[in-house]
């Protein structure tokens, strides 16, 4: 017959069998983080994503007290950092950036992700402003100008982008289906590395983010249009594509996303710390210096822009038979 000292015993050996893993992980989610946090970007350093993503990365580590480290991944217009997200992890210490590069580029290339399916939506800050630049001594004042140009010269206009996949080149394939076109793509890593090329001679047009303002600020180039939904505030002269009759529209949400299965309170306490993160003076800056409008959305909210861009560029994609096998 057990004892009942015994059986106090092993009661107290049970009870530490089914509770000391419980408390430890509850403890673990309570400490995080407790090292540093990788945050994995598809774009080269210099550029409006690299800078933005290292403006509000900054604060929001020092809200965590640990630092978020961003790793440039660049390729396939963000693909190859997507495709290493959904494989770490969802532990809270490798993180990733959404952009409209990575969404719309499942449609062109095989991936290994879906990004409504594979990832944790975190939070949204902003918008990308996408526009089509020149250099100021081009013979073409206006995008009216450049459409008619590339009309009657099939193969002669070259345009940069942020890569194949990249909504830089999607919008100019629509506009070139639309406009029975003929133009020449030449992709690059990073909207920086696009407006470079301009500069150089190398291309005849930047299809880019605003890494061409400066350069317009300055006089070195000509903005000729926007795609996003409405005109920029410090170019009201300018006119998007909608008001040019092109009936073609971009709005391109910027947030941060994490591997699917991440544990909710993890997820809370990167949302809040990077929520607090776009009050910083010096995040708002880099984003005023772009033009970015700085836009609050939650990981409800940032998936359903998610979930926009598949439903309007999706099917356009397959049904042009642009997929790359």
């Amino acid at each position: 017959m057990v004892s009942k000292k015994a059986a106090l015993r092993w009661l107290g050996i049970l009870l530490l069998i089914l509770v000391f893993p419980m408390g430890t992980w509850q403890t673990g989610w309570a400490q995080y983080p407790i090292k540093p946090i990788n945050l994995l970007l598809g774009f080269s350093p210099g550029g409006s994503s690299d800078l933005t993503i290292r403006a509000i990365s900054k604060p929001a580590g020092d809200i965590l007290g640990q630092p978020i480290m961003v790793v440039n991944k660049p390729g396939s217009a963000s693909a190859v950092a997507l495709s290493l997200l959904k494989n770490e992890k969802p532990d809270g210490y490798t993180i990733g950036n959404i952009a409209i590069g990575g969404v719309l580029n499942q449609y062109f290339l095989k991936v290994n992700y879906d990004t409504l399916k594979d990832f944790t939506m975190i939070m949204g800050f902003g918008y990308y402003v996408l526009g089509v630049a020149v250099l100021s001594e081009s013979p073409w004042k206006t995008m009216a100008e450049l459409v008619n140009y590339a009309k009657a010269n099939p193969g002669k206009v070259k345009f940069s982008s942020t890569g194949t996949g990249s909504i830089q080149f999607l919008v100019m394939e629509a506009l070139a289906r639309k406009e029975k076109i003929k133009w020449i793509h030449v992709p690059f890593k990073s909207g920086y590395d696009a407006v470079t090329a301009l500069l150089g001679g190398h291309v005849d047009v930047a299809v880019a983010p605003t890494e061409w303002k400066p350069y317009v600020d300055s006089g070195r180039m000509r903005l000729l249009s926007t795609y996003i939904p409405h005109r920029i505030p410090s170019y009201p002269n300018v006119p998007t594509w909608l008001e040019l009759g092109y009936n073609i529209s971009v709005s391109a949400a910027i947030g941060i996303i994490g591997p699917k299965g991440m544990s909710p309170s993890i997820v809370d306490k990167l949302h809040r710390a990077f929520k607090q993160a776009m009050d910083n003076p010096e995040f708002r800056r880099v984003m005023n210096s772009f033009d970015m409008p700085i836009v609050y959305m939650n990981g409800e909210a940032l998936y359903e822009e998610i979930k926009g861009l598949n439903d309007q560029w999706g099917k356009f994609i397959l049904d042009l038979g642009l997929r790359q096998e």
